[in-house]
């Protein structure tokens, strides 16, 4: 095949003047691409490759994946490629050098970004520009448009975890302490996590182990998670045993939590307060509510009026260890790290607030009503209902009773919402009836956390 002028084909573009001394018509073959600015060259295209799986390379910002070849035969003498691009079709635009490598760092985060991070052969369809020099003068050469089979940069990630060390015995085939992100795609949610509880283990000081993969049970180590440098994991048995030491002896549970995209792992050891509180818009984030813990087991509970967004956290005076959503788990998951505030399904209003930090879950369970039954007004089976006041942080109401007993309940029903007896002064749910007199009254009915659960009961 007859070679071509660079000039000639510079000329062609537009690209320079015409004083480059071009007189014939032998470059008329020369067209304009698709691709903008570039020029066609007969015979010069990039070559196809097969699938490009980024987990079988070492992958940087470096450009040192191959994503096309490249052959020059078909060129003008004397030319020079210098560099090249990828452009898809949602007109992101990657730079190659001039023999069609990439970066295989950006070729994967295109593709994920697309596709997610799934470690499958995935399709992107790109056009391919390289750019050519010669004496100085330079043009964009159209190498034609390739079709991509991509495998993202990624982990292959097991559906779940088993921790296997000093905690059993370093039995590979007990399934007591998974480490899971609750059966969701890994890929989506890369964060597992598993909760230790120390006074079933014995309260150890210090504990070891490794983490195997589901279809590694009954003696298969090759596929565990295993230490790496500080605060880094490697997969396949690639290091040490896992280790915490100098475990505190008020731990009750020590939470891991290790993201398989990042192979970070971190743990914190949690010692169960008698409160940990409640803080959001409905004070315009300055007052913390406190929410009880009865049987120093992680579960807190507290009744309180929400009409926006909130945390929680472990002391009243600051926010050092907060919780709040995780923004890669369902609604109703607390994480300590990178979460987002906590928010409102059924709109404002008064709720029933319960936390699991043994688990660490959240969930709400709105109270619309708010009543008082018993002999007091008729019978077992018929409800006065009482107002809600927002500005005195009551529920309140002004009616006649009967002499007999009484009780305050929730939601029209005895589930568990609210049921709240004993006496006035000291309201405790699941209490005994009270007896009053008959007569007119006002009742103020504060409903907030246990041992503060009281009624102010003016006689009028």
């Amino acid at each position: 095949m007859k070679k071509l002028s660079l000039y000639a084909m510079l000329a062609f573009a537009g690209l320079f003047m015409a004083s480059c001394g071009l007189e014939d018509n032998e470059f008329a073959g020369l067209k304009t691409a698709e691709a903008d600015g570039a020029v066609v060259v007969p015979g010069f295209t990039a070559g196809q490759l097969g699938v490009i799986d980024l987990n079988t390379v070492e992958v940087s910002d470096a450009q040192d994946v191959q994503a096309f070849t490249v052959s020059e035969t078909a060129l003008p003498e004397g030319v020079v490629l210098s560099k090249g691009e990828i452009e898809f079709e949602d007109g992101t635009v990657l730079g190659t050098t001039a023999d069609g490598k990439v970066s295989g760092e950006a070729l994967s985060a295109y593709v994920s970004s697309i596709y997610g991070l799934r470690p499958e052969a995935r399709t992107v369809v790109g056009q391919v520009c390289l750019y050519a020099v010669q004496n100085g003068a330079a043009v964009k050469i159209d190498a034609g448009k390739l079709t991509f089979q991509v495998v993202p940069k990624a982990p292959v990630i097991a559906a779940a975890y088993y921790l296997t060390g000093t905690i059993n015995d370093w039995n590979n085939t007990n399934t007591d302490f998974e480490l899971s992100n609750g059966g969701q795609d890994p890929y989506a949610n890369p964060t597992f996590t598993c909760a230790l509880n120390m006074e079933a283990l014995g309260n150890p000081t210090s504990i070891e182990f490794k983490a195997t993969p589901v279809d590694g049970l009954g003696g298969d180590w090759s596929g565990c998670l295993a230490a790496g440098e500080e605060g880094k994991f490697n997969y396949n048995n690639d290091g040490g045993n896992f280790k915490i030491e100098d475990i505190k002896a008020n731990t009750k549970i020590i939470r891991l939590t290790f993201n398989m995209l990042d192979q970070t792992w971190s743990y914190t050891e949690v010692a169960f307060n008698e409160y940990i509180y409640e803080i959001g818009n409905e004070t315009s984030w300055s007052t913390s509510h406190p929410l009880f813990g009865a049987n120093s087991d992680g579960k807190y509970q507290g009744y309180y009026f929400l009409n926006g967004e909130f945390k929680f956290k472990p002391n009243a005076d600051n926010w050092e260890g907060d919780w709040g959503q995780s923004p890669d788990a369902p609604y109703g998951t607390l994480v300590e790290k990178e979460e987002w505030n906590c928010w409102l399904e059924e709109g404002e209003g008064f709720y029933r607030i319960d936390v699991d930090i043994d688990a660490m879950t959240w969930a709400l369970k709105k109270i619309n009503y708010v009543s008082i039954i018993g002999t007091t007004n008729g019978n077992w089976d018929t409800d006065t209902d009482l107002t809600y006041n927002q500005a005195e942080g009551c529920w309140e109401v002004t009616c006649d009773l009967n002499a007999g007993e009484m009780k305050f309940r929730g939601n029209h029903n005895w589930d568990g919402d609210v049921d709240l007896g004993g006496s006035f002064d000291n309201l405790v749910h699941g209490g005994s009836n009270i007896a009053i007199e008959a007569g007119n009254y006002t009742i103020k009915l504060y409903i907030s956390v246990a041992g503060q659960h009281k009624a102010v009961v003016t006689k009028n």
